[in-house]
């Protein structure tokens, strides 16, 4: 008769993210994520194989959380809706503390054809999010959705050389003066 779980697979991935977000993808071990949650190095084997496996399950959870919420997302077009939901996207990354644990976690994603794909689908719901809600005008949507993108991921690579408040903050202004030129007319406040 197998034992039961002291600790579900969700808490396992959990832990797991956050030591690989303070090591890295190619320095944390199993028995690092074993001995954070309390089980042998055995047991977290029999439960993800190995370090492969428990990093990729750990993005495959990564881009399905990414799924989901675009998927609860209003998908109502226009520049409102559209600077509501970036601006929510955004203020996901947070203060910027730790980010660059997630920089070396999107080095890791480059490296393994498994782990690159699904970081390439995470890109993809992002910009058809952000074409789904753009309003019709005299510049193709996907050029335009593409440079909003474009913007939204240097702004964070600019803040993590050299920081200037918080993250979100930072890529959310550099956001909105894109917007701002994009779409004069418009006030995005």
């Amino acid at each position: 008769m197998a034992r039961p779980k002291l600790h579900s697979d969700e808490f396992i991935l959990d832990i797991a993210l956050s030591i690989m977000l303070q090591k890295g993808p190619s320095a944390f071990t199993l028995s690092d994520v074993a001995g954070a949650v309390g089980i042998s190095r055995a047991a977290l084997i029999q439960r993800f194989k190995d370090k492969a496996t428990l990093h990729h399950k750990v993005m495959e959870r990564n881009t399905q959380e990414v799924r989901d919420y675009f998927a609860k997302a209003s998908p109502e077009k226009g520049l409102d809706p559209l600077w509501v939901m970036l601006k929510d996207l955004i203020a996901g990354m947070g203060n910027g503390a730790g980010m660059e644990g997630h920089l070396l976690l999107l080095w890791g994603d480059v490296q393994e054809p498994s782990l690159r794909a699904l970081a390439a689908e995470r890109n993809r719901l992002v910009l058809q999010a952000i074409e789904a809600r753009l309003p019709a005008g005299p510049r193709p949507s996907g050029h335009t959705a593409s440079l909003i993108q474009t913007v939204i991921q240097g702004a964070c690579m600019q803040w993590l050389v050299e920081p200037e408040g918080e993250l979100a903050a930072f890529m959310t202004e550099r956001t909105r003066m894109l917007l701002a030129i994009l779409y004069p007319d418009h006030v995005f406040g």
